[in-house]
C-alpha cells in the first residue's frame, strides 16, 4: 500500500509565518509556515517563551541558497479569522475583522509604537489578504511543483514563484504599487506600515518583531474587555541568525500618562518667571513643553523647567510625554496671565507718610504693597501693609497710615 502525504494544512485562525525576498534579492521560493492556532499564543503566561518549531532552518536554507540564505530574508508572522463574523473560541468571542501582524523593532530590547485600530472595511481588507495567502499556500500544496516533498509538509510550504504567481506569499503581502512593501496591500486599504523585518548582511544579530491584535475600531476586544483606541501588544518573535525563532509572551510597555501639571505662578507682572513641574506615569522618552510664547523645550528626565514670559499676554501651556507605547498630552488654556508691568506716576513723602500712585495696571488684578528696611531680604520676609484690587481705569494707589520709617522700602507685587 502506498500512502500520500498530506498536503498544508491551514486552518481559519492559524498564525502564519512569512519568509520571501524580493528584488533585487528575490530567488526561485517563498515559505509560508502555519504555527498552529492564534489562541494558542494568546493564552500563553505573560513572561513566557517558546521555540518555533513548525520550521526548521535548513528549510530556509534550502528556499533561499541561490539568494544567499538568511540574509535580506523580509520575515513576518500574522493572523486572521476566515469567517467575515466574529469568532467564538475558548478565550472570547473575536469581532469580524480581527486582525494579528508583527510590527519590527529597531532592537531586540526596544518595544515599537503601539499602532492605532484601523476601521472595519480596512481590517475587512486585510483580513482577505492573511487568509489568501493560508488559502494559496493550501491550494499550491496540492498542485504539480508545490506538492508535499521533502520541503514541505502539514506545516510548511515551499511556494515556487513562478509557477504559481497569483497564489503566493507575495501576491498577498505586498503592495500592488510596491511589491516589496509588505502591508498587505494587494487591496483597496492596505495597513498604514511594513508588517515584515528584513534581515541584513551580514546577519549576526538577533532580530525582534513586535506582535499586536488588532479588533476594528469601536469593538470590543475580548482579552481586554474594552473598545480601546489603540492595538493590543501580545509579545515579540525573534529570529535568530542560524534561523531559529522564538515568541515570547508580554506585557505591554505602560504608556505615558499625565497626573497633573502644575507652575509656581500663573499670573503677575511681566517679566514673569513660572517653574513648571508634572507628574506621570508609563514609560517615558522625552517631555516636550510647549509654553504658549514660542519657546518649546524637550527633556528626557521630568524635571522642572523654568520659562520667562517677556511680553504681557495670555498663555497656554501644552505638556506632551511620548514614549515606546505611545503619546499623552495635557492642554493648560489660559494658564499664564502676564499683565503689563505697572507705572509709578506719583511718589511722595507728606507728614512723614507714604503716599504713591500709578496707572498702566491691569484692571481687577489684586496687589499688594510690602515693606522692608533691609532691601535684600527674601520677598518672603517683606511685611504686607496693604491688599487691594486694581481699579477699572487700570489705577492703583497707596497711602501709609502711620509716620513712614525714613530707612524702609516699599514693593508692589501681585497677587
Amino acid at each position: 500500500m502506498v500512502a500520500s502525504a498530506q498536503n498544508f494544512n491551514y486552518q481559519s485562525g492559524d498564525v502564519l509565518a512569512g519568509f520571501r525576498k524580493t528584488s533585487p534579492n528575490a530567488g526561485l521560493y517563498e515559505l509560508v509556515v502555519d504555527l498552529g492556532n492564534i489562541t494558542n499564543f494568546i493564552k500563553l503566561p505573560i513572561g513566557t517563551t517558546i521555540n518555533i518549531t513548525n520550521y526548521t532552518a535548513t528549510q530556509i536554507t534550502n528556499a533561499f541558497a541561490d539568494t544567499g540564505g538568511f540574509q535580506y530574508l523580509q520575515w513576518s508572522v500574522f493572523s486572521a479569522f476566515q469567517n467575515a463574523s466574529p469568532s467564538v473560541t475558548t478565550l472570547g468571542t473575536f469581532p469580524a475583522y480581527t486582525l494579528w501582524f508583527t510590527l519590527p523593532s529597531t532592537g531586540v530590547g526596544v518595544q515599537t509604537q503601539v499602532p492605532a485600530l484601523n476601521y472595519t472595511g480596512e481590517q475587512k481588507a486585510v483580513k482577505g489578504e492573511i487568509t489568501g495567502i493560508g488559502g494559496g499556500a493550501a491550494s499550491i500544496s496540492g498542485l504539480a511543483g508545490g506538492a508535499p516533498n521533502t520541503n514541505n509538509n502539514p506545516y510548511l510550504i515551499r511556494e515556487p514563484i513562478s509557477l504559481y504567481p497569483s497564489d503566493t506569499l507575495s501576491a498577498y503581502i505586498g503592495d500592488s504599487l510596491n511589491v516589496a512593501q509588505g502591508d498587505f496591500g494587494a487591496g483597496n486599504n492596505p495597513l498604514p506600515f511594513v508588517v515584515e523585518n528584513t534581515t541584513p548582511s551580514p546577519f549576526g544579530t538577533a532580530q525582534r518583531s513586535d506582535f499586536y491584535e488588532s479588533v476594528p475600531a469601536g469593538s470590543i476586544d475580548p482579552i481586554t474587555g474594552v473598545a480601546g483606541a489603540n492595538a493590543l501588544y501580545l509579545g515579540y518573535f525573534l529570529l535568530n541568525p542560524n534561523g531559529t525563532e522564538t515568541f515570547t509572551r508580554a506585557a505591554a510597555i505602560p504608556a505615558p500618562v499625565i497626573s497633573s501639571v502644575t507652575s509656581t505662578v500663573t499670573n503677575g507682572f511681566a517679566p514673569l518667571t513660572a517653574v513648571f513641574t508634572n507628574t506621570a506615569t508609563g514609560s517615558i522618552t522625552n517631555w516636550v513643553w510647549n509654553f504658549g510664547n514660542g519657546t518649546i523645550i524637550t527633556n528626557t528626565t521630568g524635571n522642572a523647567v523654568t520659562n520667562t514670559y517677556t511680553t504681557s499676554g495670555t498663555y497656554t501651556v501644552t505638556l506632551t510625554l511620548n514614549g515606546p507605547a505611545g503619546s499623552s498630552t495635557s492642554v493648560l488654556t489660559s494658564l499664564i496671565v502676564a499683565s503689563p508691568t505697572p507705572k509709578l506716576t506719583s511718589l511722595t513723602l507728606a507728614n512723614d507718610r507714604l503716599v504713591l500712585g500709578g496707572t498702566n495696571a491691569p484692571a481687577g488684578l489684586q496687589y499688594r504693597i510690602l515693606t522692608a528696611t533691609n532691601v535684600s531680604l527674601p520677598l518672603a520676609s517683606w511685611t504686607p501693609v496693604l491688599t487691594n484690587t486694581i481699579q477699572s481705569n487700570g489705577a492703583f494707589g497707596y497711602t501709609n497710615t502711620a509716620p513712614t520709617n525714613r530707612a524702609a522700602y516699599f514693593r508692589l507685587v501681585s497677587p
